[in-house]
């Protein structure tokens, strides 16, 4: 169907009747030249010698209308569980509409909607989010450039990576290779430290991790690098740390002073995605993915290997994202930044 008015249409037969060309009525309208053109052989072709309607549509109606695509779009959007084949049911009980699942599959399409999985977060409580809340509000000002994040991390063998990124495009599934997993594999523990001036060393340990133990790697990793790295900083510098026990204990908390370090006060229960350690690690387990080892000793190596050479670039933009991490915070009021864009 034309787009254009029956003015316009109008128009085009008038002048064509004055004895114009397809060419002089484009030059003097600016119509396109398909418009004249069609319009100029409905003119002659027609019975009446003026007809300017368009042709009587044949054919079975057209199921998938603007209603239909409507309900469609508020049967699916934001909802779980709602398949096309669901969806297409649903409309025929309901007598809005009696369409297979690919229609449905094509009106949600052209309607925007696109299958996205559900972002994981960590179950946050009331008492949560107010912590969260309560902490990203008073430090939304804060100068986080002299600030050291710390976190401890598994690398483990098969961990798979990010899967958002393990994609494939091809015609058919059996184009695509074959992923190996395995559930048992090597693992190594490790507790590194950033900030906007470099990174601490890699420590690795094996087992658990007391009071006792961290305090052995802050002492061996943190201490001698961080003081290498703000020897210049006027008021010092601050170390980041969660509320896990062995950072917690009246052990730890003597050694922190008597090595005069001090720690960001108030990081929340669950702060793991303020700190952006978190996604450093993910970077490295994409990377530590690509590497290959067959040994514990050979994996260890790997793993040093990829924090050796992560770029101080990196760095400063991961810790520069630390105040927009806490806007969004404030603006998800406490709940989870993974929620917001």
């Amino acid at each position: 169907m034309s787009r254009r008015t029956p003015a316009d249409r109008w128009t085009v037969i008038t002048w064509h009747k004055e004895g114009l060309t397809v060419a002089d009525i484009c030059r003097k309208t600016g119509f396109d030249r398909q418009f004249v053109s069609r319009w100029i052989k409905k003119f002659e072709k027609s019975e009446c010698g003026d007809c300017i309607e368009d042709d009587r549509r044949t054919g079975r109606p057209r199921k998938r209308t603007a209603r239909v695509e409507r309900a469609v779009e508020n049967k699916m959007r934001g909802k779980r569980l709602r398949s096309s084949r669901i969806v297409a049911r649903d409309l025929k009980r309901q007598k809005i509409a009696d369409i297979s699942y690919t229609t449905v599959q094509r009106a949600a399409h052209d309607r925007g909607l696109r299958p996205f999985r559900r972002p994981k977060t960590s179950r946050l409580t009331a008492k949560h989010k107010q912590d969260r809340l309560r902490f990203a509000k008073a430090n939304r000002k804060k100068d986080w450039s002299a600030v050291v994040f710390s976190d401890k991390h598994k690398f483990k063998q098969f961990k798979g990576g990010n899967p958002a990124h393990d994609q494939v495009w091809a015609k058919s599934v059996i184009e695509v290779p074959p992923k190996e997993v395995e559930r048992w594999g090597l693992t190594v523990d490790v507790w590194a430290g950033i900030s906007s001036r470099g990174k601490t060393e890699l420590f690795i340990y094996e087992g658990g991790l007391d009071g006792k133990g961290y305090q052995h790697i802050l002492e061996q990793a943190l201490v001698p690098r961080a003081k290498a790295l703000f020897k210049d900083q006027k008021g010092g510098w601050e170390l980041q740390q969660d509320k896990a026990t062995p950072h917690t204990s009246k052990s730890t908390t003597r050694f922190l002073d008597q090595k005069g370090i001090a720690v960001v006060e108030g990081w929340p229960t669950k702060g793991d995605d303020i700190n952006p350690m978190e996604n450093l690690w993910a970077i490295l387990d994409e990377r530590l993915e690509q590497k290959k080892f067959h040994t514990k000793k050979s994996m260890e190596k790997a793993v040093r290997a990829i924090w050796d050479n992560v770029d101080k670039r990196l760095l400063y933009k991961l810790i520069d994202s630390v105040p927009d991490r806490l806007r969004r915070i404030v603006k998800a009021k406490g709940g989870s930044i993974k929620t917001l864009h």
